[in-house]
């Protein structure tokens, strides 16, 4: 009798299954187009819907293409993890047109940024039509180049060193789709920089805040990302990044991605205090932002990784400022005083921005609904993480730390006193002087080269230990703390800190964060064994994992450009 019952509910549980199915397939047809409809939203509001009939179509399939290495299906099956690895500078790749069609562009995509290349056209009768290389165009993991429309085969020349190619597409004449990335170069100058730990943390704990800053208030605008998540996330953090609007390239600082237990850890594993605010410095300098939105001082949720960014900011936008620190950026790049800095959920000079109000420029949508858009691009990470405002983390919700303009009023606009023409015109103002320079005396130069070579290295100040083992601390309204890895005074000041707006002079009253405790210079001594028995075991990782990428080098390492580091243990989940 039992064994019946069981083969009942085993029938009626089989029929309701097969009825539910149609069912779950339509809902996640449904929910499919959902996303395609936003998309499409988002397309006509930036001003780029174009008609069926003139748009370019993927063409990769119908060309004929050959690679030094014989592994052209790595380049066209839409995966990173697989692709052709070219040694030397000896590798090429061949891509013939089909006939009868009038090709318009190609796209690269790399492992890493490239180091070197030639791409050459040719046209029916193999005559060379022109070329282009790196020079022409900017480091990035996506390269497009457009075709002329006689162009009837290309040659790619690798020629510096090893490199991967991981997918190679070519499209027909025509207005591309709008999920083809064409990237423009990095700002020359910005409105808004944002800085952002890990790549998910632009739209996570900041919200809306780049599609506000780029598309709505059309603000030049720069994401900074420090942490290095592997080359998955990077391009997840580029669709994301796209999805919302932006189009001028971000910055990849790649320093390691790990879960650090502590501050100090942190640091020693980013190459000490000195390094981290030399790499911010030189950022801040490069871009010369107006306003500068980064993470909680309290790492959000307790992220060592997230703190170490937050609070060496303040520190780093002091410095930038101080022609006397880090001369070698200050004499590529000049000093530069940033006039606001936002720290998100900073209790003071709280200011509340609205992600929810329509947004015409966005074709009706919120800002939060463009940055969750964004955050599904994060795929790798939306199982974890969700975009959503008025929870513990809100990420509508900042404080402003320091200010060169005046506290703001309104409290719910980052460029509240900031002129709408900043950028504008400080780049007029700069060609103009580049006009205006007059001849360089005799002998001026050689003053010069003899003043450089007389100047202390970047951030010199005493030895690296020294520097690694300084307490630094937020002045609040009771003086410096005791404990060195303290977060910012829970008593700040009621006001936001004030600078003398003069990027020739150090601005008052913004104290060093905390970063380091003074038992870091001993630690690094004595763990130098153990650093460097963690980075063999990680060069011996990518040594197990060189083959995926076609043939190995002479050795069968898989050797990545300096600066690239891949995520380790936590590259699904942070």
């Amino acid at each position: 009798m039992m064994r019946l019952w069981i083969r009942s509910l085993a029938a009626l549980a089989c029929m309701a299954l097969a009825l539910c199915l149609p069912g779950v397939a339509a809902l996640a047809e449904g929910q499919a187009s959902s996303l395609e409809l936003r998309i499409q939203n988002q397309e006509q509001a930036l001003g780029e819907a174009v008609d069926a009939s003139r748009k370019a179509s993927d063409i990769t399939r119908k060309c004929k293409i050959r690679t030094s290495e014989d592994d052209r299906d790595r380049l066209t099956d839409s995966h990173v993890n697989t692709g052709c690895r070219f040694d030397g500078k000896t590798g090429w790749i061949t891509v013939e047109m089909p006939s009868g069609t009038r090709p318009g562009a190609v796209r690269i995509e790399w492992l890493y940024d490239p180091t070197g290349y030639e791409l050459i056209e040719y046209s029916a009768d193999e005559a060379e039509l022109r070329t282009r290389t790196l020079s022409d165009t900017f480091p990035g993991i996506y390269t497009m180049f457009a075709l002329l429309p006689e162009t009837r085969s290309l040659r790619l020349k690798l020629t510096g060193g090893d490199q991967v190619v991981v997918n190679l597409a070519v499209y027909s004449e025509g207005v591309l789709p709008y999920d083809v990335q064409t990237w423009l170069p990095p700002v020359e100058k910005a409105d808004m920089m944002v800085l952002s730990t890990h790549q998910d943390d632009e739209v996570i704990f900041l919200g809306g805040t780049i599609p506000y800053s780029d598309v709505v208030c059309k603000r030049p605008t720069v994401t900074v990302y420090m942490a290095n998540c592997g080359r998955e996330r990077r391009r997840e953090a580029l669709e994301c990044l796209w999805a919302m609007g932006s189009r001028n390239y971000p910055e990849f600082i790649n320093l390691e991605d790990d879960k650090v237990g502590s501050i100090e850890k942190g640091i020693a594993l980013w190459g000490g205090r000195d390094n981290i605010l030399k790499l911010l410095v030189e950022r801040i300098r490069r871009y010369k932002p107006e306003v500068i939105v980064t993470q909680d001082f309290d790492g959000e949720y307790g992220h060592n990784q997230h703190k170490i960014v937050a609070r060496a900011t303040p520190y780093a936008v002091q410095a930038a400022a101080d022609p006397t620190q880090y001369p070698e950026s200050y004499a590529q790049y000049g000093a530069w005083q940033v006039k606001k800095l936002y720290i998100h959920l900073y209790q003071d000079n709280e200011i509340h921005m609205d992600w929810h109000a329509a947004q015409p420029a966005l074709g009706g949508m919120s800002l939060l609904k463009v940055a969750q858009l964004g955050m599904e691009k994060h795929a790798s990470q939306t199982k974890y993480y969700k975009v959503k405002d008025q929870s513990q983390y809100d990420n509508s919700r900042f404080g402003l730390y320091m200010t060169t303009v005046g506290a703001d009023v309104a409290k719910d606009d980052f460029f509240e006193n900031i002129d709408a023409d900043a950028s504008a015109r400080y780049l007029a103002e700069q060609a103009v002087a580049a006009r205006e320079i007059p001849a360089q005396p005799e002998g001026e130069s050689g003053e010069i080269a003899e003043a450089l070579e007389e100047a202390p290295a970047d951030g010199e100040t005493g030895s690296a230990a020294e520097q690694d083992a300084e307490i630094l601390n937020v002045e609040g309204t009771s003086g410096a703390s005791d404990d060195p890895t303290a977060a910012p005074p829970a008593e700040a000041p009621s006001q936001p800190r004030t600078g003398t707006g003069d990027s020739g002079e150090r601005r008052s009253g913004i104290g060093p964060i905390a970063m380091a405790c003074a038992g870091v210079a001993a630690a690094v001594g004595a763990g130098a064994w153990a650093l460097s028995r963690r980075s063999g075991g990680r060069r011996r990782k990518k040594r197990r994992q060189a083959g995926v990428y076609g043939r190995r080098t002479a050795k069968g390492t898989a050797k990545a450009p300096t600066g690239n580091t891949t995520k380790g243990r936590h590259a699904a989940k942070r």
